[in-house]
């Protein structure tokens, strides 16, 4: 049987994790597929590319391993080492890496959410994950006894956050909500747009 030739962007994104994960395995699919299997654990790899060539690399880690092991930074600046093959430097550094539906920094910036809220007040708690999408998300968010629906979206620029209020009945309660809102995407466009 010949080995499968697979494109060096998976090759490279796979191969990495592979090294940061003792004991792990690495079994190549197809020439689009990788698998990492660490114990009875595993996560897959996907190569897509649109019409126009851009490459995304979707993950789907059910158990989080990348989080555990703390591969997303390196995955995020995963053409860091390869400046001397421009080649792979340059497909890597425009390679969109996907884990579990949100790019790396869509997941950066929804932890700041998370943080930022808890700093703002100890009311704040997240609920719940609603929707996912590559660049943004909906969350469910509680102020005391109050929810509210949050939509994340990490746009190259900004970053926006915007809220359904539409459950909170308490005025005074509302005004402080939309007042923390913009603080927050305040807060994350500094952190991650400027």
């Amino acid at each position: 049987m010949s080995e499968i030739k697979q494109h060096a962007v998976l090759t490279y994104i796979s191969e990495t994790i592979k090294s940061a994960i003792a004991d792990a395995k690495l079994e190549k699919q197809s020439e689009n597929i990788a698998i990492v299997r660490d114990g009875n654990d595993q996560i897959h790899l996907e190569q897509v590319s649109d019409n126009t060539g851009n490459i995304t690399i979707q993950i789907t880690d059910k158990k989080e391993i990348l989080y555990s092991e703390d591969l997303l930074e390196t995955l995020q600046n995963i053409e860091e080492g390869t400046e001397s093959q421009k080649e792979l430097y340059g497909a890597l550094s425009s390679t969109i890496v996907v884990v579990n539906g949100l790019s790396i920094e869509t997941d950066f910036v929804f932890q700041a959410v998370k943080d930022c809220f808890d700093t703002l007040s100890s009311s704040y708690q997240f609920v719940k994950t609603i929707s996912k999408r590559i660049n943004g998300l909906t969350i469910s968010f509680q102020f005391g006894d109050h929810k509210f629906q949050l939509v994340v979206v990490n746009d190259p620029e900004d970053v926006i956050v915007t809220c359904d209020l539409s459950e909170v009945k308490d005025a005074k309660v509302k005004k402080t909500i939309e007042s923390d809102v913009t603080k927050v995407q305040q807060a994350l466009n500094k952190m991650f747009k400027e």
